[in-house]
């Protein structure tokens, strides 16, 4: 008995070594380790593109670097034409900070109106207050918007880290068939299972991106607001932080609103869009489009932004979801680690050709209807 339990505790002690080693590995070498593991999610959502070229007779060099081409030039578009809004919000943020304070002024004078008391200093401290946040959020929006040295070594590495990672992908597919037992090919099966489900998560959430974007930017150019088309695609961004990203990215809208229009009809109309953006987004879109490709459990996720978001920042949340669904993969394949699978998952795991695990595309004519 005793000698069994000395067993249980080496194994404890193991596991719980091996986490910190992992961790201590995973925030001191980030500045290697976080290009070479978002240059992979990369590789594989432009593996198909890059196979679509091939087919057409493209050698593989050409393939990889029209595809490349084709991302860069649609991305750097839509970034170029979001950061102009995003620069004008920038300037405008010392006329906001004005607009903001006659606000607070006004409603100072409707609290006193309303009980006779004076709301006076409490309002006066919120004047201060927003005056030293609009300065600091200029200055963070600022610095976030230029290129810091790691940025501009994060921009070289990963188009360099995607080109061969895709020019040689055929060789990690016989690296991992080399492990396998001759009667067992787990890794083979497990790195397929992955890029299957990778590849279906990431295009969806594009999607469902793209989706949200267009609803948000309608919803707010037709309340007549600044910003709109910045304001919509940043709140359609934050949905990759799933559950409270909506309400974050709503925020901004909102007090836009509130300082540059004189009604309290155009904030709560803000919150009306994003209130049924979210009900559309969460039980509609994602749902049909995105499905359950990952399976992750709500706080699964939740912990999974949280430990991303403390070792790689920004980074780190977007690779969390999909990391985890990568580990929920690995963990079902061996007997002993499948209860931690089960632990992840949000329900029962179904069968491969069951409704849930159809294609990304044929999602999308569901939420559509079919023709």
């Amino acid at each position: 008995m005793n000698k069994l339990r000395r067993l249980s505790i080496d194994n404890i002690w193991k596991v719980l070594l091996i986490l910190v080693l992992l961790v201590y590995s995973l925030i001191n070498a980030s500045q290697v380790l976080v290009p070479i593991v978002f240059s992979l999610f990369l590789a594989i959502i432009f593996s198909p593109l890059v196979s679509f070229f091939e087919r057409k007779g493209l050698n593989r060099i050409l393939s990889i670097t029209f595809s490349l081409l084709l991302v860069v030039i649609i991305l750097g578009g839509g970034i170029y034409y979001v950061g102009i809004q995003a620069k004008n919000l920038i300037l405008d943020l010392p006329d906001l900070a004005e607009k903001f304070n006659n606000t607070i002024d006004e409603l100072a004078k409707q609290i006193s109106s309303i009980n006779g008391l004076s709301a006076q200093e409490p309002m006066e401290l919120l004047k201060q207050n927003s005056d030293k946040l609009m300065s600091s959020g200029s200055k963070v929006l600022t610095n976030a918007l230029s290129l810091t040295g790691n940025f501009l070594t994060f921009i070289a590495l990963v188009p360099i880290y995607v080109f061969f990672m895709l020019l040689y992908r055929k060789n990690f597919k016989t690296f991992l068939a080399k492990l396998d037992n001759d009667d067992d090919n787990n890794y083979v099966t497990m790195a397929e299972e992955a890029n299957s489900m990778v590849h279906s998560y990431i295009i969806g959430l594009s999607i469902v991106i793209t989706i949200i974007a267009i609803l948000n930017t309608v919803g707010l150019f037709a309340l007549g607001l600044k910003y709109a088309l910045f304001m919509g695609v940043l709140s359609a961004f934050l949905t990759i932080i799933p559950y409270i990203g909506i309400f974050i990215g709503g925020l901004l809208p909102f007090i836009v609103a509130l300082i540059t229009k004189d009604s309290l009809f155009y904030p709560l109309a803000v919150i009306g869009i994003m209130g049924l953006v979210q009900f559309l987004e969460g039980n509609f879109i994602t749902p049909n489009i995105v499905g359950s490709q990952v399976n992750i459990n709500p706080l699964s996720a939740i912990i999974a932004l949280i430990i991303g978001a403390n070792l790689w920042g920004i980074i780190g949340m977007i690779l969390a979801i999909p990391m985890t669904g990568i580990m929920k993969i690995i963990f079902s394949h061996y007997e002993r680690l499948r209860p931690y699978a089960v632990l992840l998952q949000s329900e029962e795991e179904t069968n491969v050709n069951s409704k849930d695990n159809i294609g990304v595309l044929q999602k999308i004519k569901n939420l559509f209807g079919r023709s």
